[in-house]
């Protein structure tokens, strides 16, 4: 505000310069004018809605939409100044994952995945980090329609005198983030039929089996079951890179369940 203030007044000096001398002609007017003048430049810097700033916004928009249209990558300086004229660094994010998903809706692919990497730049704060997995996911499944239905289906043999109560399937990415991109219990397991994972068991939104298919990841699963007296788990690894049809089926035999102390 202060600036604005100094930045009139100098404006001011050659117009009160005219007012002051004796023999210029229609002061009057011209004092009008000027108060006019000033008073607009002061309302439009002080109101929630400038019109210069509004068409600023207008022009920022249209730019990133011609960029949404051709599906090229959108300029993080464009992106970030549009964004960054909300009143909150929260409103800003929204903002910037509306644009993302207008992308989508125009099917500009490259436009979503460089709009998803200025926010996840620009956006470093935790809290924000499980809606840019969100936004992956469905920019993934947008993008491969068919991958979205990868599953893992697991073809169980019950332990000897188990008489389970429940089945605990984990899934992760050795050496990836501590975060399992699967787990499920399933009670009273019906081992007569085929178990399922998908992405529905997820931890986090996309991060996940589809992502783990399509990236053609080394995963491993840990099965647990719990039986009416005692435990009893496996490990498996799978190379995802030679899976069919974004389907991974695994065998687990009888005489392949180590007992698990308690």
């Amino acid at each position: 505000m202060l600036i604005l203030l100094a930045v009139l007044f100098l404006c001011s000096l050659p117009i009160i310069s005219y007012l002051l001398s004796p023999i210029s002609p229609q002061k009057p007017l011209i004092f009008l004018l000027t108060i006019l003048l000033l008073g607009a430049f002061s309302l439009n810097h002080t109101s929630l809605k400038p019109l210069f700033g509004q068409w600023v916004n207008a022009h920022q928009s249209d730019q990133i939409y011609k960029m949404l249209q051709d599906d090229l990558e959108v300029s993080d300086l464009a992106l970030n100044e549009f964004i960054s004229t909300m009143n909150s660094t929260e409103d800003s994010f929204l903002l910037g994952v509306e644009i993302f998903y207008k992308s989508l809706d125009m099917k500009s692919f490259n436009s979503s995945e460089s709009i998803i990497g200025i926010l996840n730049t620009s956006f470093q704060d935790q809290s924000f980090k499980v809606s840019i997995y969100s936004l992956l996911s469905d920019l993934r499944d947008a993008k491969y329609p068919l991958i979205g239905d990868a599953k893992l289906l697991l073809v169980v043999a019950e332990p000897a005198s188990c008489n389970a109560k429940k089945l605990t399937a984990i899934v992760n990415i050795p050496n990836g983030p501590d975060v399992n991109i699967a787990a499920k219990d399933f009670l009273s397991p019906d081992f007569s039929q085929m178990l399922l994972l998908d992405k529905s068991d997820a931890q986090v939104k996309g991060f996940d089996l589809p992502s783990a298919f399509l990236y053609q990841e080394i995963i491993q699963l840990e099965l647990v079951v719990f039986c009416s007296k005692n435990m009893f788990h496996i490990f498996k690894t799978l190379d995802l890179k030679y899976s069919e049809n974004n389907e991974e089926q695994v065998l687990i035999y009888a005489n392949e369940w180590l007992k698990k102390e308690q």
